[in-house]
Order: C-alpha cells, then sequence, then structure tokens
C-alpha cells in the first residue's frame, strides 16, 4: 500500500467515526474541526502505517484546519500545540501532520480510561495567520470495557 492510499485510508477511517463526533471551533475566518476516535475502530494494517497504537484505552486526537476565503474552503497548515489533563496529571500531546493536498489534518495519541472525563488544551496557529488560537474542551471517553 502507498503512502497516499495509506493516508486515503486513514482519512476515510476517521472521517466515518468522526462524523458524529466532529466539533468545530470557528477563529476569525478559520474553522478548527476536531474530533475523538478510539484507536480500535482503525484496521491494523492502517494503525501500524502510521504508528498509531491500538487499544481500548488509547485514542486520537484529529484536527483540521479550513480557511473560508473568497476562493471557498481551503485546507491549511498549522503549528498545533496542546495537552490532555485528567485531573491528576498534564501530558503533551504530539501532533503528527498527514498532508494528503486537499485535506490536511493533525492527529495526536493519547491514553484514557472508561468513562474518565478528559480536559484538552489547544494552541493552534495557521499558516496564514499571524495570531494563535487557543481554546478548551472537554471529552468524556468511552473504552469499550
Amino acid at each position: 500500500m502507498t503512502l497516499i492510499q495509506r493516508g486515503l485510508t486513514l482519512l476515510i477511517c476517521l472521517a466515518a467515526f468522526a462524523a458524529q463526533a466532529e466539533q468545530k471551533q470557528r477563529f476569525d475566518h478559520y474553522d478548527v474541526h476536531y474530533s475523538i476516535v478510539n484507536t480500535t475502530f482503525l484496521k491494523p494494517t492502517v494503525a501500524k502505517a502510521y504508528g498509531i497504537v491500538r487499544g481500548d484505552d488509547r485514542f486520537i486526537l484529529n484536527i483540521s484546519v479550513r480557511e473560508n476565503s473568497d476562493d471557498g474552503d481551503v485546507a491549511r497548515k498549522a503549528d498545533i500545540s496542546g495537552s490532555v489533563f485528567n485531573l491528576i496529571h498534564r501530558k503533551p500531546l504530539d501532533f503528527k501532520e498527514v498532508d494528503e493536498g486537499d485535506a490536511i489534518y493533525y492527529i495526536a495519541q493519547f491514553e484514557g480510561d472508561n468513562k474518565e472525563t478528559l480536559d484538552f488544551t489547544l494552541s493552534i496557529q495557521p499558516e496564514t495567520s499571524r495570531r494563535k488560537y487557543k481554546f478548551q474542551f472537554n471529552k468524556v471517553m468511552y473504552t469499550g470495557k
């Protein structure tokens, strides 16, 4: 499987499961789409191709940045950093960029327990912006156990 095929497979898998859970935050003329997917939804071959560890207690945070311009809705690269906090520990998120031309997204792996509420803090600076946008959200994790 080529890198492009793996990327498209990952994008399709994430999109299928994230469509219900996707959320969006608007900053000026940028939309930041974000979703969380349990890694057990990924096919083992796709997870392996991206170095993703599958497991009931393992999740992926998926982020994409879209700019609303006169030319339409355009995918943008961005500098993204953040952390996840579970009331005891704060851990940094390590984002990996996946660039497929028309689709650019960033994925970060993290762990969570069943019914655990995790707090996320993100800082996002689109490549076409001088501003950094910060936001927070929380999410209850479900592991299927």
